[in-house]
């Protein structure tokens, strides 16, 4: 019997999620939306039900059933009458006390990965934020799954795994809502502030790393607040 085709391979179809291998179903399906989530390509006011996610993921309904229990007990969705799920309402007040968390939380770990990133881990940095410049006219999706991974490589070369787990909480809450950012105005400046974090993790700069990570983070913050501000985002 010939393997099954990897998820890498394969084209991502609605919801921006990849088929999955019988194997460890369960768990793959709840990474596999939670990655979704946090790499806004689930937009906020985009229909989930069970059934569309499981086709979605070329699995039964079973895993989806479980990973979106999880999901809504860890507040990264509501669970609508009908049965199908949605992204919970976000309002400028929530949205800032967030950032205001991942400034100081990310600014900490990106400051500490000057420390201990690799050399292997610099290079795949540094091959996401190519990838980030070469796609980044091909729609704002694509740009931001490579963004969240580009920003998790940084957190993991921290090697701090309890606040690892409390930034995974805060993308599941704001990654969604990073599709209101103003791609065409801001892409360049948040590529210019990836660049300048590549460079001072070269050079095991903490301070300017940390700097280029909170400027990223605020530049972003401040045109979603824009809308928020007018009204709440779902």
């Amino acid at each position: 019997m010939a393997p099954a085709a990897t998820a890498s391979t394969q084209e991502r179809p609605a919801f921006g999620l990849a088929k999955l291998e019988r194997e460890t179903l369960h768990e793959r399906a709840y990474d596999e939306v939670k990655k979704a989530i946090m790499g806004g390509t689930i937009a906020p006011g985009e229909p989930m039900t069970i059934r569309a996610l499981a086709k979605a993921l070329g699995t039964s309904v079973m895993p989806v059933r479980e990973a979106l229990r999880r999901l809504v007990a860890e507040r990264a969705l509501e669970l609508l009458p009908n049965r199908s799920v949605t992204l919970p309402v976000m309002t400028a007040e929530k949205f800032d006390e967030i950032v205001r968390i991942r400034l100081a939380l990310e600014g900490m770990m990106a400051e500490t990965a000057a420390k201990h990133i690799t050399p292997d881990e610099l290079k795949r940095m540094t091959r996401l934020n190519d990838e980030m410049i070469a796609k980044l006219r091909l729609g704002t999706k694509k740009y931001l799954a490579l963004n969240q991974e580009f920003h998790f490589q940084l957190y993991m070369a921290a090697r701090m795994p309890q606040a690892m787990s409390i930034v995974e909480t805060l993308w599941l809450q704001i990654g969604p809502f990073l599709h209101h950012v103003d791609t065409d105005f801001g892409a360049p400046d948040f590529l210019n502030h990836h660049a300048l974090m590549l460079k001072a993790l070269a050079k095991r700069d903490g301070g300017k790393a940390r700097s280029a990570i909170e400027a990223d983070i605020g530049e972003a913050a401040e045109s979603i607040l824009a809308s928020l501000r007018a009204s709440p985002l779902k």
